[in-house]
């Protein structure tokens, strides 16, 4: 069935013929053909843990960490379900643990969690032995498929057969297919990991996590390219054969076409839904992309930084062998040609006066930094000093950027957008510069206003910008993670610097400052890298570092202009792209900002940016109708659940204020409604929330310390551990002796219960006899109670008895030293709430302290912990940090009734405290009451096999299993079996005959159910278990047709252990073989 174009408008299909040999055609699907061919997108997920020893110690608890983190993200968004997912544990083997067959691994009921808990590293590394298992798995999935490996890559040599079956699988897959890696320690072997995400249907990332602190953004850059839901079609160029293509959710794809293929503008087009569809879409007329075309370069730079990282991994597979230098020699005029390539644009892109000039530079040189980084490891391979660190660490950067350009797809859909409405902006801007007289505005300026609102650079004051359609700028020092991206309130505003400078001003040194650098993008502005430490665009007047700016509210005239300049520096702030903007940056950065200039208003020309970004704040929450109808919604039910205040409800509690502040100002909040926020706890509930998220990325110490629960809650070892397990050890013994004793009075026992059983059936009919399972009730056949067992004593929680120790007392101080400056900054938002009501003022630019506010002091937090209780603050601290990551706020919120308590409460702490005592102290005495029962457990097994193995009458053995051994499946079955390894059993025969056949004179033995499977009612023993029962007791039953007849299935086996003849000569030969290995004669 073939689709005709039906929008010319929603499909497009270009070309660009980069050189003789390759051609790069972009091709764009119209939706409705999109949601025709393609359902809601399900993705099964394989995750791949290395348990080997190498990974012992940080390596396993990093990697479990990043698991955890990963799963909670896709199964708490409902990104994966969770019988889609796989784990492979793998060392020396493997071990498969499907979801699906498991139903207590469920994150809603912390199975996953508990179940990695028990996973340790040991044991050899064997990639073969995963590949395998992914190979057999890889048929049962119909859907996309994700595989991800984390695992330091150190393994044994694999086979290249499996391989190249594993590549050939996840290549050829009916359904999509991708591969990612993380690699951990720093003896990872780089090379093997990123070959492994060359495999699937798609690209995939790479990432070398170093710390603890690196997993957080590590996960969410592997859920972001989860979540990017590219689908898989077939490019049909004339009568070729048809290439496999990936194309994202608005239906567009890329590929570099070769050979017979490269010649597209002759031929027609086609895609197909799969390989031997009749399902068709014909695109019309194919358009050519010319060499100085914007679009060109848009498909250029993507394909350049793609051929680095496969010339990387050239130059990796052929850096060990020095016969291959003159291949490295060909990689590095190759790496010369794409580096003129890009010259070539940037020198262009400079001459550009269009809105592409700034987003053509930034891409250009953010690819011109991986090059020279990789001209960093071809030198070292070609000097033969290539290591497996400096691999990891170029291999992290180059993936970084192959990352970006996949989360780019998300930028891109946003520059497709946004560059009709910033080609619209500069069209509004020439419009608005003719409306405004500059000249009344300078006269009616003040000369204060005009020197301070000065570019350093240019040296035009804000209305001479405005002349040219620039706004005047608050210059920012930043740093973001690639994150941002998706959320913008992860950018991290480290300081507001007093340097001004125009939109265009800075925009052109960043251009100017790659160029100067190289590209070097990392010194410029600081990349994703989350600290930026040392980057800078350009210098301050006070040599600050300016990585950011803020268009800044001076007046209404400016603001005009400020609104429009606004968006593309927000963009270009939290994305690298001017192109990247999105509304919720608008909505969020101002805010961030807001709250970096509370924390310092000790000086007069810090209050006044306080008021200028206040005011920008102001402005921008006037202008968005959307966001004061959302808000509307979210204030008032911010306090009425913890649920109103995780992170997928609200996303930055200092952005939450911010727009709290402007909704009062502008009348949408009244001071009567801010008062009663303020009396449902709302600032304490902004405390705790963001303790809360803060306790999600605490350092290791902290982490640890909270772990440690006995100490956290000065739990006496001798009290409430040591004396509860000597009293159940001692009692328990004496159970044991009462049991025993018990047994001894009831000579017959076995037998009494045998003949029981007998006496309720006829000869012929066989039963199942229901046996009595609670403690001091009859069993069959005997004649007195058991004895009932005892239970350890499990003292319960006295908050009289509660020892806060000095451990705790530290680390309560350290969770307040981390803790104070935010909380701080939250009891200075509401010192201006308070005041507001005291006041009934809402102009609360008129707030009289705001000259307290000094960056160096922590007033407000310091009296807020002082007025709570140690007991309160360990109550709130330890909820916070049990509940910091979000799926666990969420069970303890929707639990019933509730397991969240009210923070910062006198009323509430042993809710919290006792729960967590009780929960320790029974885990860990019933782990210890365990322990010593299976002690005495395993003792009794082997008494028990003794006994059968003693059993002088048939009614006594059978009455032996009914009573003790009850199912084929419990261990002590195994030392019934292993009672038949001791030579000259009596009553060898009836004894098999029980085993084999679990009935013994019409009386069914054994408790298992087989009603689907009757036939594993006969037990089969094992080869070795045979061969060793042959051996004890063939003597004792020598007749072979005896043994023939109960185990038919081992016939030729059974036979041969009794001829000697054939005995003889598997010894002889066996002997031969050792003689022959030990260089000996094996004559005579």
């Amino acid at each position: 069935m073939s689709q005709e174009v039906a929008d010319k408008d929603n499909q497009d299909a270009s070309y660009f013929e980069i050189d003789n040999e390759q051609t790069i055609l972009s091709l764009k699907l119209p939706q409705n053909l999109l949601s025709q061919w393609f359902q809601n997108r399900s993705i099964a997920l394989f995750i791949c843990l290395d348990i080997s020893g190498s990974m012992a110690g940080s390596g396993i608890n990093q990697a479990k960490h990043a698991i955890l983190t990963l799963l909670e993200g896709v199964l708490t968004a409902g990104a994966v379900k969770e019988e889609d997912v796989t784990c492979f544990f793998f060392n020396h083997g493997c071990k498969e643990v499907p979801f699906a067959t498991n139903p207590h691994l469920r994150w809603a009921t912390g199975g996953i969690k508990t179940y990695f808990d028990k996973v340790f590293a040991t044991g050899g590394t064997s990639f073969s032995s995963v590949f395998d298992s992914i190979l057999n798995n890889i048929p049962n999935v119909n859907t996309d498929l994700a595989v991800i490996f984390f695992t330091d890559g150190q393994t044994s040599p694999v086979q290249q057969e499996k391989k190249d079956a594993l590549a050939a699988a996840l290549s050829g897959a009916k359904h999509g297919t991708e591969v990612h890696t993380v690699g951990f320690t720093g003896d990872h072997d780089a090379v093997i990991l990123s070959w492994l995400t060359k495999l699937g249907t798609k690209q995939g990332n790479f990432q070398y996590v170093r710390s603890s602190g690196d997993i957080p953004n590590t996960m969410k850059t592997t859920l972001e390219l989860l979540a990017l839901g590219d689908r898989n079609a077939y490019v049909k160029i004339g009568g070729n054969e048809a290439l496999r293509t990936s194309f994202d959710n608005d239906g567009r794809g890329r590929l570099v076409l070769t050979g017979e293929n490269k010649v597209v503008h002759t031929k027609q087009v086609r895609i197909l839904k799969d390989k031997e569809s009749e399902e068709t879409f014909t695109f019309g007329a194919i358009r050519e992309v010319k060499p100085n075309e914007p679009e060109a370069t848009l498909l250029m730079i993507p394909f350049i930084q793609n051929e680095i990282t496969r010339l990387t991994n050239e130059v990796v597979s052929n850096s060990g062998d020095s016969t291959n230098r003159d291949k490295l020699n060909e990689i590095a005029e190759e790496a010369e040609k794409y580096d003129d390539k890009l010259n070539t644009i940037l020198q262009n892109a400079y001459k550009i006066k269009s809105i592409w000039r700034n987003v053509t530079i930034q891409q250009c040189l953010s690819v011109k930094e991986t090059l020279i980084h990789f001209k960093d490891l071809l030198s070292e391979a070609l000097k033969g000093s290539l290591t497996n660190e400096k691999i990891a660490t170029f291999n992290n950067l180059a993936y970084r950027n192959v990352t970006k350009q996949r989360l780019k797809k998300k930028l891109d859909d946003r520059t497709i957008k946004n560059i009709d409405q910033m080609e619209a902006i500069e069209e509004r801007l020439q419009k608005l510069i003719k409306t405004i007289d500059f000249d009344e505005l300078d006269r009616n300026e003040t000369q204060e206003n005009k020197l301070t609102f000065t570019c350093t650079l240019t040296t035009d004051n804000y209305i001479e910008a405005m002349r040219e359609g620039e706004c005047m700028c608050l210059t920012l020092d930043i740093a973001r993670s690639q994150a941002a991206i998706a959320d913008p309130t992860q950018l991290h505003v480290k300081k507001i610097n007093q340097t001004f400078l125009t939109s265009d001003a800075f925009m052109t040194s960043v251009g100017y400052a790659l160029d100067e650098t190289g590209g070097d993008g990392q010194s410029v502005h600081g990349g994703f890298e989350g600290s930026s430490i040392g980057a800078s665009v350009i210098k301050g007047v006070a040599r600050e570092d300016i990585t950011g700016i803020l268009p800044l509210y001076i007046n209404e005239q400016h603001w005009q202009i400020a609104k429009e300049r606004i968006k593309p520096i927000m963009g270009y702030m939290t994305t690298l792209d001017v192109f990247g903007y999105s509304y919720s940056q608008l909505t969020s950065i101002p805010f961030l900002v807001l709250e970096r200039a509370f924390s310092d208003t000790s000086l007069d020309f810090r209050r006044k940016q306080f008021r200028l970004v206040f005011e920008t704040c102001d402005a921008i929450y006037k202008q968005s109708t959307k966001l004061r109808e959302e808000n509307k919604a979210i204030f008032p039910n911010y306090t009425k659940s913890p649920l109103n205040r995780t992170i997928d409800s609200v996303a930055n509690n200092f952005v939450f204020l911010g727009h709290l502040l402007c909704a009062i100002r502008c009348g949408d909040v009244s001071l009567v409604e801010l008062q009663q926020y303020l009396q449902e706890g709302l600032i304490t509930f902004a405390i705790e929330e963001t303790i809360r998220r803060r306790l999600n990325r605490a350092a290791p110490q902290i982490e640890e310390q909270f772990n440690n629960i006995q100490t956290l809650l000065g739990i006496d070892q001798k009290a409430y551990i040591d004396t509860p397990v000597e009293e159940f050890s001692k009692a328990y013994a004496n159970y044991i002796k009462e049991l025993k004793d018990s047994k001894k009075q009831v000579n017959n026992r076995y037998s009494n219960a045998f003949l029981s059983a007998l006496s309720s059936i006829s000869a012929t009919e066989a039963m199942e006899i229901e046996l009595p399972t609670g403690g001091g009730q009859k069993s069959v056949g005997m004649e007195i109670d058991e004895v009932p067992a005892p239970m350890i004593r499990i003292e319960g929680y006295d908050p009289e008895k509660l020892n806060i120790t000095e451990k705790t007392l530290e680390l309560l101080t350290k969770v307040e030293k981390v803790m104070s400056e935010t909380v701080e900054n939250i009891l200075r938002y509401n010192e201006i709430f308070q005041w507001a009501i005291s006041n009934n003022s809402t102009d609360l630019l008129t707030f009289p302290d705001f000259r307290k506010f000094d960056p160096a002091k922590t007033p407000l937090a310091d009296e807020f912990f002082s007025q709570v209780t140690p007991k309160v603050k360990l109550a709130t601290f330890l909820q916070a940090y049990i509940h910091r990551q979000n799926s666990a706020r969420r069970e303890a919120a929707e639990a019933t009734p509730t397991k969240f308590v009210q923070p910062f409460s006198e009323a509430t702490p042993d809710a919290i405290l006792s729960t967590k005592f009780q929960e320790f102290l029974s885990e860990l005495l019933k782990r210890k009451m365990t322990e010593i029962v299976d002690s005495y457990t395993k003792q009794a097994n082997n008494e028990t096999g003794l006994s059968f193995w003693e059993a002088t009458t048939p009614e006594e053995a059978a009455g032996l299993i009914i009573l003790d051994v009850k199912h084929r499946g419990k261990k002590v079955f195994k030392q019934v079996v292993k009672a038949f390894q001791k030579p000259h059993m009596p009553l060898a025969k009836e004894k098999l005959e029980m085993m084999v056949n679990g009935v013994w004179k019409g009386v069914q033995l054994f408790q298992d159910k087989f009603t689907k499977l009757p036939d594993k009612a006969i037990w089969r023993p094992s080869r070795e278990n045979l061969h060793r029962i042959l051996k004890a007791q063939k003597g004792n039953v020598s007749d072979v047709a005896y043994w023939v007849n109960l185990l038919p299935h081992y016939k030729d086996y059974i036979e041969h252990q009794f001829d000697e003849v054939y005995l003889a000569d598997r010894r002889h030969a066996a002997w031969e073989v050792r003689q022959q290995k030990r260089g000996l004669p094996t004559n005579g």
